[in-house]
């Protein structure tokens, strides 16, 4: 289905805008932003650490890019598959246990949900295909899967005693409003204004204020747009919770040379898949200070509290190439380089929403009202086939040493570029819609380091530790803006692991990682910026509060594996 659109859903407060003869109004956040492919969807899907393996490459905290000889190498640097001296299967099971403080600015409404899941960190196998006794010593092939993003986290927060003024219902209203949203009559047209349908064809940036009006939340006559059932003096509490699911997963196909056991020279052709899921729930309640609440002669209907339900879910494939080189001058030392392409993605798009609200009858029933206007629903709304959704993720370059001391343990360290800032929509159903300004605007290059230890306690048994660090990628002049949704900028774990070789052939291996995610500020819903351009200083300004989420992850896996 091809979408339409005559405007576009604001994602940062003062940079995009809806802009046509009439106003010059941004409406955005997290409850108001779901209808599209947004660049916070495309930034999300692209920021990564790499630190997801094996038990043993995740125990050093995966600085393995001059390191190799791991399931891991194919994902990081494809030369590390040439240093496998024999062939080897394995598999990585995941759990993760997620917690997701949020905080605003008020002390007695901040929430720390959590999730639970269990999953596949790493699975393939490499075969040695030759061995020879010239320059060209064996090449080894593998197929393997990496995890290489993970989604899963719960968030939840909520806000009290707003005015009127700053409730969701009015930022609906004010968009109807601006944008001359119609109702329409039955085929009779005998219909009052208030009864008049709003049909969801057409574009899903309206389905919300449709939804609006369906449950009560907002009404029209000939005047326009207004609300009639929430008073000028309620009390509002707002509540929201968001639910993530799915990951980023890639299958590679890898191959390593090995020249003369100094030089390794692999690369490897990555096909990602994502499926990631968004939930978003917000609910208002409407109160009124004792001895305040509207008379049923002045407003007989009145609304007690709204329900609103969005899921989104974008499924898709993208293709990559990764090349490496690692050097080992002499057998102690190992120096190796990568470059990452861009992943080239396509994705289906698909969304839908539900409002409910409660209303009560106060006093007489003027125009016979049925309180009836629970759960209504909005189709679901598809971008798939011929408009689907294409981007590209940023390039990368990755850099690292390894170290061997005394034959009993090894340091190694990784450093990694990511250049953000060349994320690029490449393909969309709506005509001429374009991040790019957006994205060389907001973001950079981040820098990523990795280091690690191995050391071996016992010939059977060693022991791992590492640490994984990610720095902004916010550009300066804008870590501190405030966007629609939770931008994931900053990342940082320690890890520890432990191996045991059971024999030549069977090794198990343990790791655990801690780690925090920082995000940047948001908000649940805005409406900000000037309603005429002929009157400037005409401005609407609702919004929700700004909320700070971040996330704390413990993971925990086991390898098991077999070498021959």
């Amino acid at each position: 289905m091809k979408k339409l659109y005559t405007i576009a859903t604001t994602l940062v407060i003062a940079l995009m805008t809806i802009d046509n003869s009439y106003a010059q109004v941004n409406f955005g956040g997290t409850t108001m932003s779901n209808d599209i492919v947004t660049w916070n969807d495309l930034y999300e899907l692209s920021f990564t650490t790499h630190n997801y393996g094996t038990a043993r490459s995740m125990g050093m905290g995966n600085a393995f890019t001059a390191l190799g000889a791991d399931m891991v190498s194919a994902s990081l640097n494809p030369a590390g598959i040439g240093m496998y001296v024999g062939s080897d299967v394995s598999i990585t099971p995941i759990m993760q246990f997620t917690k997701s403080p949020t905080s605003n600015s008020q002390p007695f409404s901040n929430f720390e949900d959590h999730s639970e899941r269990f999953g596949l960190a790493n699975a393939g196998a490499v075969f040695t295909a030759y061995k020879g006794k010239g320059a060209l010593t064996n090449i080894n092939v593998g197929f393997v899967y990496n995890r290489i993003a993970d989604f899963n986290q719960n968030s939840a927060f909520s806000s009290y005693g707003y005015n009127a003024e700053n409730s969701i219902a009015n930022a609906f209203c004010t968009l109807s409003n601006i944008d001359n949203l119609k109702t329409f009559d039955d085929a009779n047209g005998n219909l009052p204004l208030k009864e008049r349908k709003m049909s969801f064809e057409g574009d899903p940036f309206y389905w919300g204020p449709t939804l609006a009006y369906k449950t009560g939340l907002t009404n029209k006559d000939s005047d326009g747009w207004f609300i009639d059932r929430i008073g000028d003096n309620a009390i509002v509490d707002q509540f929201s919770a968001e639910e993530r699911r799915g990951s980023l997963g890639e299958y590679a196909l890898t191959a390593g040379f090995n020249f003369m056991d100094i030089v390794y020279v692999g690369a490897s052709l990555g096909f990602q898949s994502l499926n990631y899921k968004r939930e978003v729930y917000y609910g208002e309640n409407y109160s009124y200070a004792e001895g305040s609440q509207p008379s049923g002669e002045e407003m007989p209907y009145q609304i007690e509290y709204m329900n609103y339900a969005q899921w989104t879910r974008l499924t898709g494939n993208g293709v990559n190439v990764k090349i490496g080189v690692t050097g080992r001058p002499v057998h102690w030392f190992r120096i190796g380089v990568a470059y990452h392409s861009p992943t080239f993605y396509t994705m289906t798009f698909r969304y839908g929403g539900e409002m409910s609200t409660g209303t009560k009858i106060v006093g007489d029933n003027p125009e016979d009202y049925v309180i009836d206007r629970w759960g209504v629903a909005t189709p679901i709304w598809e971008d798939t086939g011929d408009y689907s959704w294409e981007y590209r993720t940023p390039s990368r370059l990755l850099a690292g040493v390894a170290f061997t001391i005394s034959d009993r343990v090894i340091i190694s360290a990784d450093y990694e570029r990511s250049w953000y800032q060349t994320i690029r929509l490449t393909g969309s159903p709506i005509h001429n819609l374009s991040y790019t300004d957006t994205f060389k605007e907001y973001f950079k290059g981040s820098n990523t380091v990795r280091v690690g230890a191995e050391g071996y306690i016992l010939p059977f048994l060693a022991a791992r530790v590492g640490y994984i660090w990610s720095g902004s990628t916010l550009r300066e002049g804008h870590k501190e803006d405030i966007f629609s949704r939770p931008l994931p900028t900053e990342q940082w774990y320690l890890t520890a692991g432990l191996g045991i070789k059971f024999n030549d052939h069977v090794y198990l291996d343990v790791a655990y990682q801690y780690g925090t995610t920082k995000y940047s500020s948001y908000m649940t819903f805005f409406a900000n910026g000037p309603i005429n351009t002929k009157k400037p200083d005409d401005i609407v300004d609702i919004r929700s509060d700004i909320f700070t989420t971040k996330t704390n992850r413990h993971i925990a896996v086991i390898t098991l594996g077999y070498r021959f």
